[in-house]
């Protein structure tokens, strides 16, 4: 069976429908502010950028999810997040201690619009798979972009030595770095 991508729709921004999502990102990014502010925060991220977000099934089951946010949605999103971390007094210690959240306030490259996720998760070897399902994401991305933007940018942990990977394989450019984050971009 081949991969199938789907567009998140309204009326799946609901607790039962969007579980799913939440937990394949929970389980696939280690110390993500999701598991730190939980659910209730993704699903208010979602009320406000679902028309970007996206995931690839394979078998039934998620195997990626994609999330884009311009500009002016993630000044949104940085305010629904400050509003989240002072609603428990304990998410400003829970934030203090993940202080790396910090280097990643960035000044986006004009006219980019920036790839919040790509969560991959496949089994190991094949590498087949991997082909077709990086070449379904470079479509995706393709799609994206509209007359409005130049390409797309990212920012990611300088940790995860697969994320370097495969935005170098596909010829993203760093553009900034920090002592915890790269920030590349691609234009299309």
């Amino acid at each position: 069976m081949t991969f199938k991508v789907y567009k998140l729709k309204k009326n799946q921004i609901t607790i039962k429908e969007s579980k799913k999502i939440f937990k394949f990102l929970s389980n696939n990014i280690k110390n993500s502010i999701f598991a730190v502010l939980g659910h209730e925060y993704f699903l208010e991220l979602l009320k406000i950028n679902y028309q970007n977000c996206f995931y690839i099934k394979k078998n039934n089951k998620i195997v990626a999810y994609i999330s884009y946010i311009n500009a002016k949605k993630e000044e949104k999103m940085r305010k629904i997040l400050i509003k989240f971390i002072f609603k428990k007094f304990i998410n400003i210690f829970l934030i203090i201690f993940n202080f790396k959240f910090f280097f990643k306030i960035h000044s986006p490259p004009t006219n980019f619009i920036q790839l919040v996720h790509l969560v991959i998760k496949l089994n190991k070897g094949d590498n087949n798979l991997k082909i077709q399902l990086h070449k379904k994401i470079n479509r995706l991305h393709q799609q994206i972009i509209t007359s409005k933007y130049r390409g797309i940018y990212a920012a990611h942990d300088n940790k995860n030595i697969i994320a370097s990977k495969y935005y170098k394989k596909n010829n993203f450019k760093v553009f900034k770095n920090n002592l915890f984050f790269t920030f590349v971009k691609k234009k299309i």
